[in-house]
């Protein structure tokens, strides 16, 4: 699935960072690895703006990488689809893409936070590829377990008894919204978990 050359968007190590992409990559025996971001730091071998059409590292790497992983990165660029552009100039043909995109979140400062996306926005924003539906995953920031678990729609809520990390106070409040807020004047639900979506696809062959 994962081959070379590859590319990690997004690549600069932050101290909050819980794993080492670029070192997990390298245990798996991956050598041809370059990491771009916007900025210097920690794992970044490139500063590149993929939302710039005369970039020159895309411009230099046109059908280049074998595999692209892009991960939270979307959500932060003012252009997605500008993004995605560049993402599927870079990609060789039968080369794979690894997306992970928030669907539910807080507003995150890195540096700004503009978009959310669902997995068929995902798939809009590259029309040219093809998805493998069998291997998209999500992950919730309540399931302590920090499995991914299969990716199915309609997205789940919060049970309806008292997680296990909710406390008395919220669990009646969440009650009392879900029974007279949920469904009425307001027709809106904030009990989704933080929620991210993991999606594998393919750039065919002239797309």
């Amino acid at each position: 699935m994962v081959k070379e050359p590859l590319l990690i968007i997004g690549s600069k190590q932050y101290e909050f960072d819980k794993e080492n992409l670029r070192a997990h990559l390298q245990k798996s025996g991956l050598t041809q690895i370059t990491g771009i971001d916007i900025s210097s730091g920690d794992g970044v071998d490139e500063i590149a703006d993929i939302t710039d059409s005369n970039s020159e590292f895309v411009n230099n790497h046109r059908n280049f990488f074998a595999t692209i992983i892009c991960m939270e990165v979307l959500t932060h660029v003012k252009n997605p689809f500008r993004a995605a552009e560049s993402i599927t100039k870079m990609l060789g043909d039968n080369g794979s893409v690894i997306l992970s995109e928030c669907y539910v979140r807080k507003i995150s400062k890195m540096p700004v936070d503009y978009w959310r996306f669902t997995y068929e926005g995902t798939k809009q924003l590259f029309s040219s590829f093809e998805f493998d539906d069998s291997r998209a995953m999500i992950s919730y920031t309540r399931d302590k377990s920090g499995e991914l678990l299969p990716f199915a729609y309609p997205m789940p809520q919060i049970l309806e008894g008292r997680h296990p990390d909710e406390s008395g106070i919220g669990n009646f409040i969440r009650k009392l919204h879900r029974k007279f807020f949920a469904k009425g004047l307001f027709r809106l639900s904030r009990l989704f978990p933080e929620t991210t979506i993991y999606s594998v696809a393919r750039k065919k062959p002239g797309g």
